[in-house]
């Protein structure tokens, strides 16, 4: 069984909430995707991001722990990529998106990102972030949308019984510390009662961007064969 809460709150740059984020617990699929350029712009990419991905990438990946994976998520995420550019209103490079995706099946996680939206993983107290930020000098260096090749963040790893995943964009990560996020992500709350203060947390904090976020736990006992 995989249990879930989600929550997103608009930042104060802009009117409109430019991140996206789903979920499929039958397909065993989450992701959360940030926008990047003009207002609506932004939104049409990050909804473009969130229909499509996750479902190319279930249909492209056979096997988590086959050989061929990261060949098949970064095919799927080069064909995105371009569809994206290909479908920008203002133009190639005026558009993109950060993207953090959750692919579980079979007792295994298979992660993907491009960008700063991460992937965090709490067991047994700690915590463990599986993804490294694509940045330099405060710029995205790997975004879906960019140009030249993309090579997405692509690791796979074993679940336990009890292990929570957080995922999130950099609305949350740029006001609260890790430190701050091992304490509320390992709490015994509720799934959705951590999503509020984590979201409090940021906002606390200063957050100005769009904050989302999704926390997830996983039984072993009864989540073998998903997908």
């Amino acid at each position: 069984m995989i249990r879930y809460a989600a929550r997103t709150r608009t930042g104060h740059l802009h009117s409109d909430n430019q991140d996206r984020l789903a979920a499929d617990v039958e397909r065993g699929t989450f992701i959360v995707v940030d926008g990047m350029g003009g207002l609506a712009e932004a939104s049409a990419t990050a909804q473009a991001v969130v229909e499509q991905f996750p479902r190319r990438v279930r249909e492209r990946v056979t096997a988590l722990h086959g050989p061929d994976v990261a060949q098949a998520v970064t095919a799927v995420a080069a064909e995105l990529n371009e569809r994206v550019r290909q479908g920008a209103r203002a133009g190639p490079d005026s558009t993109g998106a950060a993207v953090a995706l959750l692919l579980v099946r079979d007792g295994l996680a298979l992660v993907v990102h491009l960008g700063d939206s991460r992937i965090y993983l709490a067991r047994d107290g700690r915590l463990r972030r599986l993804t490294e930020d694509h940045t330099r000098g405060g710029q995205l260096t790997r975004f879906v949308g960019m140009p030249g090749e993309v090579v997405p963040g692509v690791s796979v790893t074993e679940l336990y019984a009890c292990d929570r995943i957080l995922l999130c964009t950099d609305g949350l990560t740029g006001s609260v510390d890790d430190r701050a996020l091992a304490e509320l992500l390992t709490t015994p709350d509720g799934l959705d009662g951590v999503c509020g203060q984590l979201v409090e947390a940021a906002t606390a904090g200063g957050a100005v961007d769009d904050i989302s976020v999704i926390a997830i736990e996983y039984d072993a006992r009864n989540a073998r064969g998903m997908g």
